[in-house]
């Protein structure tokens, strides 16, 4: 079946071509502030961190480490992560499907704009998908008759997927889910093999409960319990479902993302009728239906980002693959995508669509050489922003000196509060304080920037301006920055 399925030309110039162009992505991606954040968590390691459990930072640094801290470095990481991704799909589907099937996943999958992302930006969600890919294979390989060993090594990779990324408790929930409704193999649910699989999984996610205990499961609370909050009111929200919607045919394309509804839906209904269905695809299945529904249903409720159902993907592939019986729609979603992928390319190189967020991958390198120079030139006793992370984040990426973030001010700072939890020795010390003109413009209805620093500090005033323009001498991004005088330390209760 491998031979027969690399021996295809059409098959082989896809993939050569998607590789080809991630490679080229790869090359000129920038520095986004989620890459300078993780990095931040990794020059930084610990056990878990505030937002996220740890993974992404083991991975950045296990990367840095061999080749050297830049911002190449960490998407060649994100490449070779996502390719392992890929190929642990391959080998999980390899022996389940046919040739022509096993080929028609695979290309839905390196067709999709998600595996670009995966490969060219740093996020918990690289770690997550390699794990979840691995879990895949290895559980399927114990479930159908595999060793002590096989259900421990599940387990183990399971756990480090929840080490990665709390929607690994997908992983364990979906195993549970297919051996409960699976009626050949349902009593392995009460075997030693899957009290084993369990007892790994508890193990490896060790780590992140001692941290969560050792700091008033902050994290967890952050994760899980204040987002239920939000979502306990129940207020519905008409704009919410077509954001994610709309968000999931651009992260799939819609060939993709509908058919998985479409044939979940057949899949659903044959179940019901209590026709047998087969084991790969019960199991494809129960890691992929699972997480669709409960976040397609959270999201009339609530704002679910784009990136949160990413993992479904890598076993939906196996449904879609069997319920696309032709060829032709899959041939138009590839050209479809490489017209996608030149396109990001092209923004990435010249970005001829103006980038209206701090989200952005442009600019941040010349941001800290201006803020090199003003430093060297006021010499002033720290640096502090308060944009959510980003450009801390960033400036902490590019700078050799710590850069403080928002609880300097009483504001929230993610992994910076924990790490700067007591600012008591930055007292009557003089700051630059740095925002974007985005921010700046965003945070009015609080005041002005002087009027929202003047409790903290005897006097602000503007220091300077930074116009970023594009190649064409239009204006692209502006940096504001301002000099505070003795900082005037205020104890959080």
């Amino acid at each position: 079946m491998i031979k027969s399925a690399f021996k295809d030309r059409e098959f082989l110039v896809v993939l050569i071509l998607f590789t080809v162009l991630r490679v080229v992505a790869v090359s000129f991606m920038g520095l986004m502030p989620q890459d300078a954040y993780y990095t931040y968590y990794s020059d930084n390691l610990a056990l878990s961190y505030f937002d996220h459990p740890p993974m992404i930072a083991y991975m950045i640094k296990f990367f840095t480490l061999i080749l050297g801290k830049s911002v190449l470095t960490l998407h060649i990481a994100d490449f070779i992560m996502t390719s392992f991704t890929l190929l642990f799909v391959y080998l999980f589907i390899r022996p389940i499907l046919t040739t022509e099937t096993v080929k028609r996943a695979i290309i839905l999958l390196i067709t999709a704009p998600f595996i670009t992302i995966l490969s060219i930006n740093s996020t918990p969600d690289v770690p997550l998908l390699f794990f979840w890919s691995l879990t895949l294979l290895l559980g399927y390989n114990a479930v159908k008759g595999g060793k002590w060993y096989c259900w421990l090594a599940a387990g183990v990779v399971a756990g480090l997927a929840f080490v990665s990324k709390y929607t690994g408790i997908f992983l364990p929930a979906g195993l549970t889910l297919f051996l409960l409704i699976s009626k050949d193999h349902r009593r392995k649910l009460f075997s030693l093999n899957f009290l084993l699989f369990v007892l790994a999984f508890l193990i490896a996610t060790l780590p992140v409960v001692i941290w969560n205990v050792d700091n008033d499961f902050i994290s967890f609370r952050y994760q899980a319990a204040e987002r239920a909050t939000q979502m306990s009111s129940f207020s519905f929200n008409p704009m919410h479902f077509p954001g994610y919607f709309a968000s999931q045919l651009l992260l799939a394309l819609p060939l993709f993302f509908l058919s998985i509804f479409a044939s979940g839906y057949l899949l659903v209904k044959r179940f019901f009728k209590g026709e047998r269905i087969e084991d790969y695809l019960l199991f494809a299945a129960s890691f992929a239906l699972p997480m669709l529904f409960v976040f397609t249903g959270i999201s009339f409720i609530y704002w679910v980002k784009i990136n949160w159902i990413m993992p479904l993907y890598l076993s939906a592939a196996v449904m879609v693959a069997l319920f696309l019986k032709s060829n032709s729609l899959i041939r138009w979603q590839t050209g479809f995508s490489v017209v996608f992928h030149i396109a990001l390319i092209a923004e990435l190189i010249w970005m001829p669509v103006k980038v209206n967020s701090d989200d952005t991958w442009w600019g941040w390198e010349r941001l800290a050489q201006k803020v090199e120079s003003l430093n060297e030139r006021n010499n002033q006793d720290f640096i502090f922003s308060d944009n959510s992370y980003k450009v801390s984040a960033v400036l902490n990426f590019y700078m050799a000196d710590h850069i403080y973030a928002g609880n300097v001010i009483g504001k929230s700072a993610f992994q910076f509060a924990l790490d700067d939890d007591d600012l008591s020795h930055l007292n009557g010390k003089n700051a630059i304080y740095v925002t974007t003109d985005r921010f700046r413009r965003k945070r009015l209805k609080e005041g002005t920037v002087a009027q929202i620093l003047k409790p903290y500090f005897q006097s602000v005033t503007m220091l300077d301006s930074l116009i970023l323009k594009d190649d064409k001498g239009e204006e692209q991004r502006r940096f504001y920055f301002y000099d505070c005088q003795n900082y005037k330390f205020k104890q959080l209760k």
